[in-house]
């Protein structure tokens, strides 16, 4: 299994959900290019480019194929390596994803990137969860010291600017699924305030959809037991 984190993000946004099928899975997360520990330097700012940079990650890990879960950015970007590489992907489970419409607040991708201090960070973040109480003053820490890192900043705003210009979504590789037959679940909070839920009606035909009431666009965080038992069934077919 290949978890892919969304734009600003890393690695540690499944921390509540890789030990919960690490017991019948090998699980792999990764930190994408200009995000987490890695280094600022792009792969590409599309996701196309993207997702031929995952591919060259599978390659580098000895990895043939695997079950793609991708979060908001990585679920477009999981969506378009189903698209350009159907074989590396057994299945795909897309959380608040991008790329299945074009409506996406531009309040959250401009603000994260603009924000320098504690104070303008926190409503930013506070539009990732049903539950603003969720946003530790730990959580903004680690995301200003991130952000700070040289190179980061111009990474995210080129990101943005490619992808969510003007709050539209420039490509919906996830719109495309159905053309490769793969088994999808979508599953998406709906207090969504970055990219609305209602963009799960373009599921393709044969997904299993799942909108959880009381989440935002975290949910494999605030719902992560429910969310985990969704993807176990998944996986099994």
């Amino acid at each position: 299994m290949l978890f892919l984190h969304g734009f600003g993000g890393d690695l540690d946004n499944w921390l509540f959900n890789l030990d919960a099928l690490a017991d019948a899975y090998t699980v792999v997360a990764l930190d994408l290019p200009g995000h987490g520990q890695t280094s600022p330097r792009l792969a590409g700012t599309t996701l196309a480019e993207m997702a031929g940079f995952v591919a060259r990650f599978l390659d580098a890990t000895g990895i043939d194929a695997a079950h793609v879960v991708g979060h908001s950015m990585g679920g477009g970007i999981a969506a378009q390596l189903a698209v350009d590489a159907p074989q590396r992907v057994l299945s795909v489970a897309l959380v608040s994803p991008a790329g299945m419409g074009e409506e996406i607040n531009s309040d959250y991708t401009e603000g994260f990137v603009n924000a320098q201090s504690r104070r303008e960070l926190k409503p930013v973040i506070e539009l990732l969860f049903a539950n603003p109480e969720l946003v530790s003053r730990q959580m903004l820490d680690d995301l200003l010291r991130y952000k700070r890192l040289d190179g980061v900043q111009e990474s995210l705003s080129a990101l943005g600017d490619t992808l969510f210009a003007q709050g539209r979504q420039r490509e919906l590789p996830a719109q495309r699924l159905a053309d490769t037959g793969k088994r999808t679940l979508v599953v998406w909070g709906a207090q969504d305030r970055i990219i609305p839920s209602a963009l799960a009606q373009n599921a393709p035909a044969g997904a299993t959809v799942k909108v959880f009431d009381d989440a935002g666009h975290m949910s494999q965080m605030e719902k992560a037991s429910d969310f985990n038992a969704l993807l176990r069934k998944h996986l099994a077919g």
